[in-house]
């Protein structure tokens, strides 16, 4: 049995209202609603003085809050496009929300896209959010946007309206008309699946949460390929809910296809994982393997340190800006949408074993014991 669970523009002399069309309304027809600097200082948690000082471009606030200021004013349509073009557009970056398991290589990226554009000469604006209203102002006032994490369709046909220049950094639809970076995610699940059949594992356990995410999936079944060529090499699917990963882990037993290796969808999900099975009495790597994915600060700071793939965050939110700048700066002749694949690179630590030549006396038994 299968358990299953499941991240500025300066202006001058502003009102100190605007206004912006709610959300779904055109600008015929829609009914206009005023924003306060109340209320932008109320979306941050600073103060009203803090949010006027910043969009009037005066001292007294950091640079960070100027940014962020400026970034949720132009989300909430305080600031229009037109008061924006008087400017140089910049290139927008767009995080659906914040994700606690995501956030390390969301800010890899981020840097790696502010680090190139501070060398192409553009400014750079930063938003959270997935309201399709809020983003569709974003676009009016941008040169290009990327869109990073998992944005619904509401969100990509207002970007399609506005006509701008997009590039995602995160999966996409099949056949998605997008220019699309990402890591190689099922190559990486293949290069796992022979490293560890290398080491004499043939029962193969894949830790993962949601099939909703693309990524994830593509671990899988890069996984399972690499397991065709082995008759005796199996993998099992360990999803597990409310009752923890140690059910889920146990249930594996039950069916007698206990594994001698985990792979493991993201490394806090390793970090979990290493956790619960040293609670449970089994040692990693002696009596089971287990690999993470990402080489995020967790995978080190645990004992045995997490062997594992490394994403090029920041090189892949490089190559996210060279394409929307490409894009952006494109006269000629424009190619299809394109799919940018980084190679990720295997970190070998001391959370896997060989079975064939590190084989620890009594193993087996405290295995059984254990569990």
């Amino acid at each position: 049995m299968i358990l299953k669970r499941f991240i500025g523009f300066k202006t001058q002399n502003l009102r100190k209202t605007k206004h912006v069309l709610e959300p779904n309304k055109s600008a015929k027809g829609g009914r206009l609603k005023k924003i306060t600097l109340q209320e932008i200082a109320d979306e941050l948690a600073i103060s009203k003085f803090a949010v006027s000082r910043a969009l009037a471009g005066k001292d007294g606030v950091s640079e960070e809050t100027r940014t962020r200021v400026n970034a949720k004013a132009l989300e909430m349509g305080y600031l229009r496009a037109a008061e924006v073009a008087a400017t140089r557009a910049a290139v927008h970056i767009v995080f659906n929300d914040h994700d606690p398991v995501n956030s390390e290589l969301w800010m890899q990226m981020q840097n790696g896209m502010q680090r190139e554009a501070a060398e192409s000469g553009y400014q750079v604006q930063i938003h959270w959010t997935a309201d399709a209203a809020s983003v569709e102002n974003i676009a009016r006032a941008s040169a290009g946007v990327v869109l990073v994490g998992q944005h619904d369709g509401a969100t990509l046909q207002v970007l399609k309206a506005a006509g701008k220049p997009i590039v995602r950094l995160g999966w996409v639809l099949p056949l998605e008309e997008v220019d699309q970076v990402t890591g190689a995610d099922h190559e990486a699940g293949n290069a796992i699946g022979q490293y560890l059949l290398e080491r004499g594992h043939r029962r193969i356990g894949f830790v993962h949460g949601s099939r909703v995410l693309r990524g994830r999936m593509e671990r899988l079944f890069g996984l399972r390929e690499a397991l065709l060529s082995q008759d005796d090499a199996s993998v099992s699917e360990i999803q597990f809910g409310e009752d923890g990963f140690a059910g889920a882990f146990l249930d594996l037993k039950i069916e007698g296809d206990m594994p001698t290796a985990l792979f493991c969808a993201h490394d806090a999900l390793g970090v979990h994982v290493v956790s619960e099975l040293h609670r449970m009495g089994l040692r990693v790597p002696d009596d089971i393997s287990v690999v993470g994915y990402g080489d995020f600060a967790a995978a080190t700071q645990i004992s045995p340190p997490l062997t594992t793939v490394r994403l090029p965050g920041s090189d892949m939110g490089i190559a996210a800006f060279r394409l929307l700048l490409d894009r952006m700066n494109s006269t000629g002749y424009r190619l299809p949408p394109q799919r940018v694949m980084l190679v990720p690179r295997l970190v070998e630590r001391a959370s896997v074993r060989s079975l064939d030549t590190d084989k620890a006396p009594g193993s087996a038994e405290r295995r059984s014991k254990a569990i």
